[in-house]
């Protein structure tokens, strides 16, 4: 474990610190499956490394996110772990549009994450130890039997791309914070590690892109016009058909 797991640091009621983007401590952090609060468009959110033992039934413990799971990634490649629909029109959507402010909706894999724990019917028998040490996870009783949907996005600015690149994808989680200082105020040091201060958290929110049906359609627009996403998934669709027009005359 890094030092900001010394008893010392951890004494009830202590703020977690904040650090710059660039500080060394956030990676060790995330590595040792600690939760960690990232700004991004809209505010902070906490995050977790994937694939940690028990990082993201930790983060789950802290906040709730109705409209998620979210998930964060540093490159592209990364998004073929996370869902179990992975398309030739996915992969074309992502190089035009990443980096960029687009975060795309997309059935869940089926198996879990890579590195992920174990994720179990909410009707199936578990062990309390098990749950309580984040060694497996119960599926809501209300989740799609072919898996849930994820929201998968990338994180705003260089800085925190190379971050998640490096050290992701994050699980995240949705805050009403707006300041690292306000995070640090509502969070004990025990429970998140620390706050990362940087990025930028004000404008539109990224455009929201539905990739579990196809074509993919918008279901809310944000700072990357709508229409730009339909010209240039046409545009491939255009590239296709006379592709395959000319094949036939040939």
């Amino acid at each position: 474990m890094s030092d900001m797991g010394d008893t010392a640091a951890e004494e009830e009621g202590e703020s977690p610190p904040v650090v710059a983007v660039g500080d060394a401590q956030i990676g060790t952090a995330l590595a040792d499956g600690a939760v960690v609060a990232v700004p991004g468009v809209g505010g902070y959110c906490l995050a977790v490394q994937v694939g940690t033992p028990g990082a993201e039934a930790r983060l789950e413990a802290l906040a709730a996110d109705p409209d998620g799971p979210h998930y964060a990634v540093g490159n592209r490649d990364d998004v073929r772990a996370l869902t179990s629909g992975w398309t030739d029109e996915i992969e074309r959507l992502l190089e035009r549009c990443w980096p960029g402010p687009v975060d795309v909706f997309l059935p869940r894999a089926a198996t879990g994450l890579t590195g992920e724990v174990p994720v179990v019917r909410a009707d199936e028998p578990v062990e309390e130890e098990e749950l309580r040490t984040g060694e497996v996870r119960v599926e809501p009783e209300d989740a799609d039997a072919s898996g849930w949907a994820v929201t998968v996005g990338m994180p705003e600015g260089r800085a925190l791309r190379r971050l998640c690149k490096e050290h992701g994808p994050w699980r995240t989680i949705p805050l009403t914070y707006n300041e690292p200082t306000q995070v640090a105020n509502a969070f004990d040091v025990a429970d998140v590690a620390l706050v990362v201060d940087g990025g930028r958290r004000d404008g539109e929110m990224p455009t929201l892109v539905d990739a579990t049906v196809s074509p993919v359609r918008v279901l809310r627009e944000g700072a990357l016009p709508s229409n730009f996403i339909d010209a240039t998934m046409a545009m491939g669709t255009r590239k296709r058909l006379f592709g395959r027009a000319r094949s036939k005359e040939g």
